[in-house]
């Protein structure tokens, strides 16, 4: 029986197959964080463009950069489907149960510190409806008072 050797060639496009399927499981925990903060930020359509763009961007470069770094330029299939079945794999396994689990504990936390602030901020709206707002009332009589001072200088020019 004879054992033949495997080329080095070999191990080395396995290597980069490995690095790309870590890179791909990379950029799809990077897409996970946008996903996180827009479960917490509400976004609008535009700014989820604006954000997908920029990921996207980013993702560019990165392959590129790593084409470059780990296999001269050199595009090939292999690599790219290293990539993609690492973001698939990460997005089925991990990407889909914990990113809802950490939304809904990061928007606890919030609401744990952020509950003082509501409450003050709705005592202030509510005590401003009712006519008791401190700053109306010095807004009003500061307006009164430059409305005076605007007559009087061009009262004065006039007399010029």
């Amino acid at each position: 029986m004879q054992i033949r050797m495997v080329s080095a060639g070999i191990y080395e496009e396995l290597a980069l197959l490995c690095c790309f399927f870590l890179v791909g499981v990379f950029l799809a925990a990077c897409y996970d964080v946008l996903r996180i903060l827009r479960g917490i930020i509400p976004h609008g359509t535009f700014l989820i463009n604006l954000e997908d763009l920029v990921y996207w961007i980013y993702v560019a470069v990165v392959v590129f950069v790593e084409l470059y770094d780990k296999n001269d330029g050199r595009l090939r299939g292999y690599v790219f489907g290293g990539l993609l079945a690492g973001m698939i794999l990460y997005a089925c396994s991990f990407g889909r149960f914990c990113v809802p689990f950490i939304i809904r504990f990061l928007q606890r936390v919030l609401g744990v510190l952020l509950g003082p602030v509501h409450r003050v901020t709705a005592f202030l709206r509510k005590k401003r409806r009712k006519g008791q707002d401190f700053c109306g009332k010095v807004w009003t009589c500061q307006k009164k008072r430059l409305k005076k001072l605007w007559k009087m200088v061009k009262m004065s020019l006039c007399k010029l």
